[in-house]
């Protein structure tokens, strides 16, 4: 029954992710509160925008994927073709050394394509120098990941990222002052509303998103409970 209503919904041209984002969004947009803001984010985080780029473990390696069914990444690229970026006065610049033959930038410049299938890019001024590459292999946002487990994942400094200290359930000033300069400025994040022709952008809205992270932080960013 599950496969007829995946093929109903193809034929339609709506997919699964599409769906289930929508219903989050909407149950957002009727009622917010600090338990639908994160289901909404939620949706978003694991919506193949932004699971892609955070890349799942395959044959021992970090690896991206693309597209909505989140096939493995053209080429055999993995981390080790990441970009590696460090912050130097107020600017993200390649770290020294780092950079392999072939690597995010080789392919991903600062704009979509213009057709579908060429690669997508993103950059802008809010955050200069950022420019695509793949987050650590701490942040990879496993499929079936629940609300919880992101939740939990968002609130430990050791996992929510490796360019900037980020804070956690432990230190919520630099916790909100990082995490929503991430999902406001973020070139990467922005994108996923704006991802080119021929993919699905993010449920809902990048602007909705963004007040979403704020409502849900500023409630005390509580994890939902498992089931």
């Amino acid at each position: 029954m599950k496969n007829f209503y995946a093929l109903l919904l193809a034929l339609l041209g709506v997919s699964l992710h599409q769906l289930a984002g929508a219903d989050a969004y909407q149950q957002y947009v009727k009622a917010a509160s600090a338990e639908s803001a994160f289901l909404y984010l939620h949706k978003v985080a694991t919506h193949p925008r932004c699971a892609n780029c955070h890349g799942k473990i395959n044959t021992g390696k970090h690896r991206p994927t693309v597209g909505d069914n989140t096939r493995p990444h053209p080429m055999n690229i993995s981390s080790a073709n990441n970009l590696s970026l460090m912050v130097k006065k107020g600017e993200f610049v390649p770290v020294p050394n780092s950079s392999q033959p072939v690597n995010c930038r080789s392919c991903h410049q600062n704009s979509n394509g213009a057709s579908p299938g060429m690669p997508p890019g993103a950059a802008n001024n809010l955050m200069p120098g950022f420019v695509w590459h793949m987050p650590p292999a701490t942040m990879i946002i496993k499929q079936g990941m629940t609300p919880q487990e992101l939740c939990e994942n968002w609130l430990d400094p050791a996992k929510n990222s490796f360019l900037a200290q980020r804070g956690g359930r432990h230190d919520m000033q630099t916790f909100k002052k990082e995490f929503v300069h991430h999902v406001k400025d973020d070139p990467l994040i922005r994108w996923a509303w704006q991802p080119g022709p021929g993919r699905t952008p993010a449920p809902g809205t990048h602007k909705d998103f963004v007040k979403a992270m704020k409502l849900w932080i500023n409630a005390g960013a509580q994890c939902p409970a498992s089931h």
